[in-house]
C-alpha cells in the first residue's frame, strides 16, 4: 500500500506529524500539481523534495538542496511516500523518533509534469524559491540512488556560483590613519586567516591558496545550518580555546559576489545574516576612534587593529592603502591581515568568540566540556595479516548508508586491478574519519600510525631543499595495505605521476595526463568532446589515450611514457594544451584564471608538475555518493550526452570489471617516447 513504510516508521502517539490511519482513495490519471521543499535538521541538514504524485507526496532527500547552476548534479535519495498533508507539516520531530529534528517549510506552490517513469522526473517547479526546470534520474543498484540536475539557466541572469578558487585581500602595515573618519576599526586576535565557503548548509574552511585546511573545526558545522540553502563566502580568522572563528567579511552572498560593494554595504549584508553563534561570529566593526581601539587591544594582549577604508572595494589577493594593520605593542604580528597563512590555527593559543567578548564585558568565562566517543574495534584478516578495523559499522555516506565495512569490501573487491597502478607510487590519503558530511584532511606523513607490515618510502617534502625535510610516504602493495587505508577512511588515495625505486629513489615520469575540468555552464559532457581533441592530437605523435572519470565533475587522461626529463610531459602536455586552447578559445582554455574558465573546459596540463598528484585510479571520492575514478571505453566518451551518462559508483565497479576488465591495464606497459 502507498504509505504501509511511512506508517511503519512512525508512532502516531508521539510525532506530531501526521499520520492517517488509512491511504488516501486512488487519484484519477495520478497526476498532481503540488510540490513543496521543506528544511531538515535531521542528523545531517539536508532539504526534502515532495511531489504530488498518486495521491501521495513523492519524495526525494537532497543533502545540499536544488541546484541553481545547471552544471551541478546533486544526490537525491528517494524516501517513502508522505500522505498529501505532510505539505503543510512544520515542527520539531521528537528525539528518538525517525527523523528527529526540526522541520520547516522552506518553498512550496505548483509544478508541471513533462516526464514521470521509474527511471527519470522532469518537472517545472513554479514556487517563491525554487523556480525552473528539475531532472531526477535514478542512478545505482538501490531504488533509493537518484541524481538531481537543474535542466534550464538560473532565473536571475546575474546568479554566479560560489567561488572556489580566490585570493584573501592583504593588508598594508602602516600607523593609525589620519584623521580617520571613514575609517572602521578591528582587532586581531593574531590566528590564522581562512576564507570560509558554506554551500547547501556545509561549512569548508579553505587556506590562502584555496585549498581545504588539514583540520576542518567541525565544532563550526553548526554555521552551515544556521545559514540553510544560503550560500557564502566569508573572509575570517580562526583560533582560540576552543578554537572560534571571527568573521571580518562578506564575498559571496546567494548566487552575488559582493567584492565591489563598499566595505560599509558588505558589512550591512554580513551583519544581516545568522553569523552568531557558540564558536562564531561577527568580528566587531568600530566606525572611528581608532586610537581608542588601538588602547583596548594593548590594554587585552592583542597583536594588532586592522582598519579599512569604509568605501573600500574588496581586491582579491591585492595589498594597498585601504586596509592598513597597525600594531597594537602585544606580542607577534599575525600572518592574518598582512600575509594569510594557510595552515591550521594552534588549537591552543588565542581566544574564542565568547571567551573574547566575556573580557571585553568583564564577565566571568567557563569552559566547553570535551565530547567522549564510544568506539567498537575488531580485527580482519587480509592475505594471512591481521589489520585493524575500529566502527566498522559506521556510515561514512550517510544518505546511502555506505559505512566503514563496506569501504573495505570495495576496495578489497578492486585490489587485483588497482594495486598494479599503485605499485610503486607514493600515496597521500585524503581522509573522511567522520563520514562524508563531516570535514576532510589530507595526510603525506604517515611515519606516526603506520604498522610496520606497510612499506613507506621518505622523500623530500615538495618545494624544500634536498634531503633538509622529508615526509615518509606510503606504499601501498598489497590488499592488506588498502585495509589499513580502508579503516583510516582514507576514501581518496592520491598518486604523483611517477614510482619510485626499491631503495627510494624517484624515477623519471612514466605517465602523461590531461585533466579536464568543466568550467562554469559546462560539464563532463563538454569535457568528452574536448578528450576526443586531445585524443586526436596525441594520435598525431603516434600517442595512444586512455579516458577515466574523476569520479568528480570532470575526466582524465592518460597516456604511458618515457622521458629524460621530468620536466618533459609539462612541456609536451601544455604545448597540446595551448594549440587546442588557440584552436577553439570560445570551448578551450589552457590557463588556471577561474574567471576565465566560464563556458570552457579547462585542460589542466599541469598536473604534470612532478610535485603534484591526481586521484587514483579505482579509488573511492568522497563525495555524498560513493563515486570512483573509473576508466572508461572510448564508445563511452563519443556517446556521453548527458553528466549522469558517467556517474559509476562503488556499486557498479563489478559488473565493469567483469565486462572489461582493466581498461588502464595499457599503462602498465612500456611507455611511448614523447616527441621533442
Amino acid at each position: 500500500m502507498p504509505l504501509d513504510e511511512y506508517r511503519r516508521k512512525r508512532d502516531a502517539q508521539r510525532t506530531p506529524e501526521p499520520v492517517p490511519p488509512v491511504d488516501p482513495p486512488p487519484a484519477g490519471d495520478g497526476r498532481g500539481e503540488v510540490f513543496v521543499i521543506q528544511q531538515h535538521h535531521a542528523r545531517s541538514l539536508h532539504w526534502d523534495l515532495r511531489l504530488e504524485r498518486d495521491g501521495v507526496l513523492a519524495s526525494w532527500a537532497v543533502p545540499k538542496g536544488l541546484p541553481e547552476d545547471p552544471g551541478t548534479i546533486r544526490l537525491a535519495v528517494r524516501t517513502e511516500d508522505h500522505p498529501m498533508e505532510y505539505a503543510d507539516f512544520s515542527g520539531d520531530i521528537p528525539a528518538g523518533e525517525y527523523g528527529a529534528g526540526r522541520m520547516t517549510i522552506w518553498d512550496r506552490g505548483r509544478y508541471e509534469t513533462l516526464k514521470w517513469t521509474d527511471s527519470e522526473v522532469q518537472v517545472v517547479l513554479h514556487g517563491d524559491r525554487a523556480s525552473g526546470r528539475y531532472v531526477l534520474l535514478h542512478r545505482g543498484r538501490t531504488p533509493q540512488e537518484w541524481l538531481l540536475r537543474r535542466g534550464d539557466p538560473p532565473r536571475d541572469p546575474s546568479w554566479r556560483p560560489l567561488p572556489r578558487e580566490l585570493s584573501p585581500m592583504l593588508a598594508t602595515s602602516g600607523p593609525l590613519p589620519e584623521p580617520d573618519e571613514g575609517w572602521c576599526y578591528e582587532v586581531r586576535f593574531g590566528g590564522t586567516r581562512v576564507l570560509v565557503r558554506v554551500d547547501g548548509g556545509r561549512v569548508e574552511l579553505l587556506g590562502a591558496d584555496s585549498v581545504p585546511l588539514p583540520d576542518q573545526h567541525p565544532e563550526l558545522a553548526g554555521l552551515g545550518a544556521a545559514l540553510g540553502a544560503t550560500p557564502v563566502l566569508l573572509d575570517a580568522e580562526i583560533g582560540g580555546t576552543p578554537p572560534g572563528l571571527w568573521i571580518g567579511d562578506l564575498l559571496h552572498l546567494d548566487g552575488h559576489d559582493t567584492l565591489e560593494l563598499p566595505y560599509r554595504e558588505r558589512r550591512a549584508l554580513a551583519e544581516g545574516l545568522p553569523l552568531t553563534g557558540p564558536h562564531w561570529r561577527l568580528a566587531p566593526s568600530y566606525p572611528g576612534g581608532g586610537a581608542a581601539v588601538l588602547a583596548a587591544a594593548a590594554e587585552q594582549g592583542l597583536p594588532t587593529v586592522l582598519a579599512k577604508r569604509a568605501e573600500s572595494t574588496y581586491q582579491p589577493g591585492r595589498r594597498g592603502p585601504d586596509w592598513v594593520e597597525i600594531a597594537a605593542g602585544a606580542g607577534p604580528s599575525p600572518a592574518s591581515a598582512t600575509e594569510p597563512a594557510p595552515a591550521a590555527p594552534d588549537r591552543a593559543a588565542g581566544p574564542s568568540p565568547d571567551r573574547a567578548a566575556d573580557r571585553a564585558t568583564g564577565r566571568a568565562t567557563g569552559t566547553t566540556p570535551g565530547r567522549a566517543r564510544s568506539r567498537t574495534v575488531s580485527s580482519v584478516d587480509v592475505a594471512g595479516q591481521r589489520v585493524r578495523l575500529a566502527n566498522p559499522e559506521k556510515v561514512i555516506y550517510p544518505l546511502t548508508g555506505f559505512r566503514k565495512r563496506d569501504v573495505l569490501d570495495y576496495y578489497l573487491a578492486v585490489a587485483p586491478v588497482m594495486l598494479p597502478h599503485l605499485a610503486g607510487r607514493p600515496v597521500t590519503l585524503r581522509r573522511w574519519p567522520d563520514g562524508v558530511d563531516a570535514p576532510s584532511f589530507f595526510e603525506k606523513n604517515v611515519s606516526r600510525h603506520v604498522p610496520s607490515w606497510v612499506r613507506t618510502v621518505r622523500l623530500p617534502t615538495p618545494g624544500s631543499a634536498a634531503g633538509s625535510e622529508s615526509i615518509d610516504y606510503p606504499l601501498l602493495d598489497d590488499p592488506a595495505g588498502l585495509a589499513w587505508v580502508a579503516n583510516l577512511a582514507a576514501l581518496e588515495l592520491h598518486v604523483p605521476q611517477w614510482t619510485v625505486g626499491r631503495r627510494g629513489q624517484q624515477h623519471e615520469p612514466d605517465l602523461l595526463v590531461f585533466d579536464l575540468d568543466p568550467g562554469e555552464g559546462t560539464t563532463v559532457v563538454e569535457c568528452a568532446r574536448v578528450a576526443q581533441r586531445v585524443a586526436a592530437v596525441l594520435a598525431e605523435d603516434g600517442l595512444p589515450a586512455y579516458p577515466r572519470t574523476s569520479g568528480g565533475k570532470g575526466m582524465q587522461l592518460y597516456t604511458p611514457v618515457r622521458v629524460s626529463r621530468p620536466e618533459q610531459t609539462s612541456e609536451y602536455a601544455k604545448n597540446v594544451a595551448e594549440r587546442l586552447a588557440a584552436e577553439d578559445p570560445a570551448r578551450v582554455i589552457a590557463v588556471m584564471a577561474k574567471q576565465r574558465r566560464r563556458g570552457r573546459v579547462f585542460i589542466d596540463w599541469s598536473q604534470n608538475n612532478p610535485a603534484k598528484t591526481t586521484v587514483a585510479s579505482y579509488s573511492l571520492r568522497g563525495r555524498a555518493l560513493p563515486t570512483v575514478a573509473t576508466p572508461l571505453t572510448w564508445d563511452e566518451v563519443r556517446s556521453c550526452r548527458r553528466p549522469e551518462d558517467l556517474v559509476f559508483t562503488a556499486a557498479d565497479l563489478a559488473d565493469r570489471l567483469a565486462r572489461h576488465g582493466d581498461l588502464l591495464a595499457p599503462l602498465l606497459t612500456d611507455g611511448h617516447h614523447l616527441p621533442s
